[in-house]
């Protein structure tokens, strides 16, 4: 086994290569990881085997000693192939990995594994493969999904809350307008989590023009007035809650569950999940209950993102 660095020729490369995997998502693309380059140094891998084939590929940033894998994307994790790939390919994999990591001057690995519900089949061989190689888990994000061929009973006070909403006058629509949206979300993150978005306005919008059917925005009206909204993520098998927000006639309005109702009922047929994001505080970690509730009420239901760690 092989590996380099990716380099940008190989762009076209790596961007089929995530298409034909069995784990990749639009984020893994480089118009999506390369869009943040002045705030990541790129130090994404290739593994190629003994006949020069491409095998795997590792979205991953170096930042003093430690290669992380990614520190700008919500998850990492080895992309592999749906074919010739096995526990004993992904072992060969880190073995051949880890040295070229020192050699790139790196002392630690943190890695960020692929949440199953993101697989399009199952990729867990780089679970067992950490474990031999005696990583450590150093974090873990709680994130909340709708299964929606499964779906959890959603508790009667939010059945009533969609009601309440509908008898308010609250519509959801498909939006365009990033903008307006943004300003409300900068508001409610600062006044309620004390936090900001990780995607400035001027990024969200080229990211948008990128990938327009994999970011959309969704906003609640009440009248003619929008008092919610989410930019919603569609990975394959997964619409994920990137953002969301209201303002205070939103949230007296019921109009979060509304938004939440109308996501299930259009994606039902396309989706496996409603990935709610995570409950954590960014910065002390702590789960934020009230949040975390919210999501549970709508039958959402744990899934973990954990982090981990090895020594090189």
């Amino acid at each position: 086994m092989v590996i380099r660095r990716y380099t940008p020729a190989d762009k076209e490369l790596w961007d089929d290569f995530v298409e034909q995997s069995r784990c990749g998502t639009f984020l893994f693309k480089r118009d999506y990881m390369d869009y943040h380059s002045d705030r990541f140094a790129d130090c994404s891998l290739m593994a190629f085997n003994r006949h020069g084939r491409l095998t795997a590929m590792l979205p991953a940033e170096i930042r003093g000693t430690t290669i992380s894998s990614h520190s700008g994307l919500t998850y990492g994790g080895w992309i592999t192939p749906v074919r010739h790939f096995n526990g004993t390919t992904m072992t060969e994999v880190f073995d051949a990995a880890l040295p070229a990591m020192r050699g790139l001057g790196a002392h630690e690995l943190t890695y960020k594994p692929l949440p199953h519900i993101y697989q399009k089949i199952p990729a867990e061989e780089d679970l067992y493969s950490l474990f031999r190689l005696g990583a450590r888990q150093t974090d873990c994000v709680l994130s909340s999904a709708i299964d929606l061929r499964h779906p959890a009973p959603v508790d009667e006070n939010k059945r009533y809350a969609v009601r309440f909403a509908a008898s308010s006058g609250v519509t959801v629509n498909e939006g365009e307008d990033f903008t307006g949206f943004w300003k409300m979300l900068e508001d409610c993150l600062a006044t309620r989590h004390n936090a900001a978005p990780v995607h400035t306005l001027s990024e969200i919008t080229h990211l948008k023009s990128c990938f327009p059917d994999n970011i959309r925005l969704y906003i609640a009206f009440r009248e003619v007035l929008p008092v919610a909204g989410a930019v919603i993520y569609f990975c394959d098998r997964v619409a994920r809650v990137q953002y969301m927000a209201s303002n205070d006639a939103g949230r007296k309005a019921q109009a979060p569950s509304a938004l939440i109702h109308h996501l299930h009922e259009a994606c039902r047929e396309k989706y496996d999940y409603i990935d709610m994001g995570g409950s954590n505080e960014p910065v002390t970690g702590e789960l934020d209950n009230g949040l975390l509730r919210f999501k549970s009420e709508l039958g959402a239901r744990g899934i973990a993102f954990p982090t981990y760690s090895i020594a090189l």
